[in-house]
């Protein structure tokens, strides 16, 4: 079961969860204290939650890990961010193939 939550994610990470996602791997977000509010959804399991407000709570910073499966989950999250990553990182799969020259 995993509930959304909203956060902060800086491009550099939105990028490293790109590439992530198209190689198929696990994710991992360090999150600092003022990322902990913010406007991108993630779906996080109760444990993460759970590390989430102690961290927000003890004004301090968390690393978050997501399974592949949890990543895939968070592919369905309607208002998330991973959906449109994927889109892209498809998208530069494609171009990749079309041009190998082509550097996302």
């Amino acid at each position: 079961m995993y509930t959304n939550v909203k956060v902060n994610i800086s491009d550099k990470q939105k990028r490293k969860l790109k590439k992530a996602l198209s190689d198929g791997t696990q994710l991992s977000l360090r999150l600092s204290h003022a990322d902990l509010g913010g406007e991108d959804v993630i779906a996080v399991t109760q444990s993460q939650l759970n590390q989430l407000k102690q961290a927000k709570e003890a004004g301090t910073g968390v690393t978050i890990e997501l399974s592949k499966k949890q990543a895939t989950h968070n592919m369905k999250v309607r208002g998330g961010f991973l959906p449109l990553l994927a889109g892209l990182a498809s998208q530069a799969i494609y171009l990749s193939l079309l041009e190998p020259s082509y550097q996302p």
